[in-house]
């Protein structure tokens, strides 16, 4: 079974993602590939925490 990376780990990711595109002078290419990882990370964050917010209003 493939291991779940938890919420923390991928919001560390991000920012680091973040750090990078923000600090480096990277080639467009990997520009563009950190960009789409970023984007799938901050899907997956959004999820997880509609999640969370649907858990927690219907336990009310």
């Amino acid at each position: 079974m493939k291991d779940k990376i938890t919420f923390e780990k991928k919001l560390e990711r991000l920012e680091e993602i973040v750090n990078i595109l923000d600090e480096s002078e990277i080639e467009l290419e990997k520009s563009l590939e950190l960009y789409e990882e970023a984007k799938e990370l901050i899907k997956d964050l959004n999820k997880t925490i509609e999640e969370a917010k649907n858990k927690v209003n219907s336990d009310n």
